[in-house]
Order: C-alpha cells, then structure tokens, then sequence
C-alpha cells in the first residue's frame, strides 16, 4: 500500500496537526470566495466558489475517516469524486465568465 494511502489514525498527532491547519485554511480561502461571491455577484463566481468548498469538504472527509465514520474504500471513492467535480466547477467557471455580459446602466451599479 503507498504511504499516501495509508489508513490515517487518530492518535497520530502530525496527520491532526496538517489536517486541522488545512481545514482553517480552506475554510479562508473559501470565505474569500464567498466575499467576492458577494461582492461581483457573478455565475463565475459562484461556481469558483463552489470548486472551493470541494476543498472543505475533502478535509471533512478526511476527519470523519480518521474517526471512523467513513471507511477507507469509500474515503478515497469520495476525494476523486471531489476532485472530478472541482475540475467541472472551474472548467464551468472558466467558460461561464467568457460569455459576454450585458451592459450595466450607469445606476445599476
């Protein structure tokens, strides 16, 4: 089995350690996502944002297989059906924001 794949384990405190880091870390980055979701209000940016959130929810993946709830079979199964949808999301979002947009009246911004 590669090292990489291994069965994480709880009690191994550097794996807790470098997936709490990265959960607050894709936390941010989503959160930035989302502010300028809010701030441009565009399709691109919301599916942008939404590629981003694969990232938080790889992490809870990966925290409920250190737990026990998710088993490693089904884990890896979940982080490349993850990844295929990310690729989408901004493949999606790259062809969404080449579309040209309507002209905004002067007021409407």
């Amino acid at each position: 089995m590669n090292a990489l794949h291994a069965s994480p384990a709880a009690g191994d405190t550097v794996l807790v350690v470098v997936v709490g880091l990265a959960a607050v870390a894709s936390a941010v980055v989503l959160g930035l996502a989302l502010a300028a979701l809010l701030r441009r209000r565009s399709r691109s940016y919301l599916l942008v944002a939404l590629a981003l959130a694969t990232l938080v929810a790889r992490t809870g993946i990966v925290a409920l297989t250190m737990a026990g709830v998710v088993a490693d079979p089904t884990h890896h199964l979940i982080e490349h059906v993850l990844d295929v949808v990310m690729a989408g999301l901004v493949i999606a979002a790259v062809y969404a924001a080449r579309e040209p947009t309507p002209e905004v009246a002067e007021g409407d911004l």
